[in-house]
């Protein structure tokens, strides 16, 4: 009933909710595989886990189908094994669809849809050999909440794919032990919106303004990121299916 001495791959893992998550598992004292796209994120990363942390830090850009399939091999031959993944890198680009800018679209539908769709392909023979193992695929309350920001179509569209290829892969696992957990985190205080253009969120703040006065408020990143660790807290028989973590308040609205 505990990760404790667990092998699991964590994606997007280098910053944010996926490094929170990493760092929740650390402290667990499950074996971690710290996987993102720039080296040296992943090598700071590692570092700040600690010279007793059992991680590895691998580069890979997830929506390559090979690059995944690597960074997996990788993790199993230095740890011996697989026990689970958490498919949580993301990227989101705010823009009104009449805009939307080509490269964007593409990025966005690459490591939000089709890399966790990748990562679960290839992992599954090494979860199988574990005699079973645990996959959680995060999400976002952007499907479920849409006024949580605007301009959000292919970011929500991606993350709603998302979370009906997650319902078809429980299905298709439960006969080899794995479970499946969709994770749907709410708004939280990440910084995932530094690199955003000016003009597009200028555009999309006034348009989230016309939704309402209101909103919910931040979660703390670290609070988030350790609830995504704790679905690796279950015993091996058990999964949460579904679970949506969201702020609780009601305060006008501000981006800071």
């Amino acid at each position: 009933m505990s990760a404790a001495g667990k092998v699991i791959v964590v994606t997007g893992a280098a910053r944010n909710m996926g490094y929170h998550c990493a760092a929740g598992l650390v402290r667990r004292g499950a074996r971690v595989a710290v996987v993102a796209r720039n080296g040296d994120d992943v090598e700071a990363a590692c570092r700040s886990f600690g010279p007793d942390a059992d991680v590895l830090g691998i580069t890979a850009q997830v929506s390559e189908p090979r690059e995944i399939e690597r960074a997996l091999a990788e993790a199993a031959a230095h740890f011996g094994g697989i026990d689970g993944i958490v498919n949580n890198a993301g990227v989101a680009y705010p823009n009104s669809i009449d805009k939307l800018d080509d490269a964007q679209v593409q990025e966005q539908v690459g490591i939000n849809f089709l890399a966790p769709i990748y990562a679960a392909r290839a992992v599954i023979p090494y979860l199988r050999a574990r005699g079973g193992g645990r996959i959680v695929n995060v999400s976002s309350a952007t499907t479920r909440a849409p006024g949580s920001f605007s301009h959000l179509s292919i970011y929500g569209a991606t993350k709603a794919g998302l979370e009906y290829f997650t319902e078809e892969l429980r299905h298709e696992l439960q006969q080899d032990n794995i479970a499946v957990t969709c994770f749907i985190p709410g708004d939280t205080s990440t910084g995932f919106g530094k690199s955003w253009n000016v003009e597009a969120v200028t555009s999309a703040y006034a348009d989230w303004l016309e939704r309402g006065p209101y909103w919910n408020g931040m979660m703390p990143v670290e609070v988030v990121g350790d609830e995504i660790a704790h679905m690796f807290d279950l015993p091996d028989n058990v999964t949460i299916e579904v679970t949506m973590i969201r702020p609780v308040g009601r305060m006008p609205k501000t981006l800071e």
